[in-house]
C-alpha cells in the first residue's frame, strides 16, 4: 500500500509569485464554489475539523462517504477539510495509469458535495479557502521565496492548513498514511490517523460508545495488488486488512462504476434538462404532472440529483433514443441488492462475465458519445485498465 506520490505526477503552485493554473474542468468547478464560500468562523459549537491527505481519499473513498452520511444524518459536528494542494495534486493524478481512476472518482465527490453545500444543503465536506493560510502572502497558492514545490511543498501546504484551522481554535486531525507528513504534524502538536474504516474515525473523535454505530473496515479495490485466486488470501497481522479475492475486486469495482457513473449522469441530466428541470419539483403546479401525456420522469417523486442511473438513462433516452445493449446498461448500472428498472434483482460484480462488463460499459460510451458529455468519455478511459487488471487480462 503506497503512502506518499514521490513517483505519481503532480500538480504544484508555480516556481513565481502567481496563483496555480487550473488545468482540469472539475478542478475550476470547485475553484468556483470554493469561491463563493465563506471562512470558517468560530462561533457556537465548534466542529472537529479531519484534514485529509491525497493517499486516504484514493484508497478510502468508500469508507468516507459512508462515514460522511453517517456524520449528516446524525449532525454531528464533524467536517473533512480538503485542502487545496490536495485538489491539485489529484488534478495531476488524472491521467496517471493506475490512479487515474480513483483520482476522477475523488474529485468528482467532493465536486458533488461543494455543490450541495453551495446549495445550503447539510454536507460535512469543505474546501481550503485560499485565504485559509498561514503565509504572509494570505493565499495558500502563491508560491513563497525559498518554498518548495512538488510532493514535499504539497506536504508543507497540508500541513499550512491543518496549522491555520488549528490557530481558528478548531479541534484538528490529519488524516494520511504519510509518516514523513505525519511526523511534522507530531512536531507540530497536531494529532493524525490512517483510518481503515468510519468505526475508526468515529471513535478517535467522538470517543464514547456512538462509534459503535458507524460502519466497520470494509475492503475496497485501489489497483495496487496482482489479482488473487479466491482461495489465496493473506490476512494482515490486525486481522482487517488483506489482498483481496478476485470475486472481492470485482464487486468493488462494480460498486465504484455504480457509485461514480450515476454522479456522472446526474450531472449530464442537470444539463440536459437545464433551468427547467432545476426548477421542476413533485407537485410543481403545471399542470404536466397529473397529464397522462406527460414525459415519465415528471411522475418522479424525487429531485432529479437523487435520481439512480435507471432513472437518469430512462430521461436521457425519452430525448435521444438510445440502442439496446445487452446487457442493459441500466441494470449493469444497479447496486446489489436494488430492484432494476425492470423489476429484477441487481446482481453484483462477479456475477457479471467479462463480455458483460465490456458491453455493458461500451454502451456508456455511446451515451458520452450521443451527449458529446467528455467526463464519461474520459473517465471510462481510466477505467479500463482496471477491467482488464481485475479479470486477469493485464496488470496495472
Amino acid at each position: 500500500m503506497y503512502t506518499n506520490f514521490t513517483s505519481a505526477p503532480t500538480t504544484s503552485f508555480p516556481t513565481n509569485n502567481h496563483a496555480a493554473p487550473l488545468s482540469h474542468k472539475t478542478l475550476q468547478q470547485i475553484d468556483e464554489l470554493l469561491q463563493d464560500d465563506v471562512v470558517m468562523q468560530p462561533v457556537g459549537e465548534r466542529p472537529t475539523c479531519l484534514v485529509m491527505d491525497t493517499n486516504i481519499l484514493l484508497d478510502h473513498l468508500g469508507m468516507l462517504q459512508r462515514f460522511t452520511e453517517d456524520v449528516e444524518k446524525r449532525r454531528l459536528p464533524i467536517l473533512l477539510i480538503i485542502p487545496g494542494a490536495v485538489l491539485n495534486e489529484l488534478d495531476g493524478l488524472k491521467k496517471n495509469e493506475r490512479l487515474g481512476w480513483f483520482a476522477r472518482r475523488v474529485s468528482e465527490w467532493i465536486l458533488a458535495k461543494l455543490k450541495e453545500r453551495n446549495k445550503g444543503q447539510t454536507t460535512s465536506v469543505r474546501g481550503q479557502i485560499n485565504s485559509e493560510t498561514c503565509k504572509p502572502s494570505g493565499n495558500w497558492r502563491i508560491r513563497q521565496p525559498g518554498e518548495e514545490f512538488g510532493p514535499r511543498g504539497n506536504d508543507e501546504l497540508i500541513l499550512d492548513c491543518c496549522i491555520y484551522f488549528q490557530k481558528q481554535g478548531y479541534r484538528i486531525a490529519l488524516c494520511s498514511a504519510d509518516i514523513n507528513l505525519t511526523i511534522e504534524c507530531k512536531s507540530q502538536g497536531i494529532s493524525f490517523i490512517a483510518p481503515k474504516s468510519g468505526r475508526d474515525l468515529a471513535r478517535f473523535v467522538l470517543g464514547h460508545d456512538i462509534w459503535q454505530d458507524f460502519a466497520g473496515y470494509e475492503a475496497e479495490y485501489t489497483g495496487n495488488d496482482s489479482a488473487q485466486d479466491d482461495n489465496d488470501m493473506m490476512m494482515d497481522v490486525d486481522g482487517e486488512e488483506r489482498v483481496m479475492s478476485v470475486t472481492e475486486k470485482l464487486d468493488s469495482l462494480h460498486n465504484q462504476v455504480v457509485d461514480h457513473f450515476t454522479r456522472l449522469l446526474v450531472e449530464l441530466v442537470g444539463r440536459v434538462g437545464g433551468p427547467a428541470l432545476e426548477d421542476w419539483y413533485p407537485g410543481a403546479p403545471d399542470g404536466a404532472s397529473a397529464s397522462r401525456y406527460a414525459p415519465k420522469w415528471k411522475s418522479n417523486k424525487k429531485p432529479y440529483t437523487q435520481w439512480t442511473a435507471a432513472e437518469c438513462l430512462e430521461y436521457l433516452n425519452e430525448r435521444k433514443r438510445q440502442k439496446p445493449s445487452s446487457p442493459r446498461l441500466d441494470r449493469f448500472l444497479t447496486r446489489r441488492h436494488s430492484v432494476a428498472a425492470d423489476g429484477s434483482t441487481s446482481r453484483s460484480g462477479k456475477d457479471w462475465s467479462y463480455a458483460d462488463w465490456k458491453n455493458a460499459l461500451d454502451a456508456l460510451k455511446r451515451v458520452g458519445d450521443d451527449w458529446d458529455e467528455g467526463s464519461i468519455r474520459e473517465d471510462l478511459h481510466e477505467l479500463a485498465c482496471h477491467r482488464e487488471a481485475v479479470f486477469g487480462i493485464t496488470r496495472v
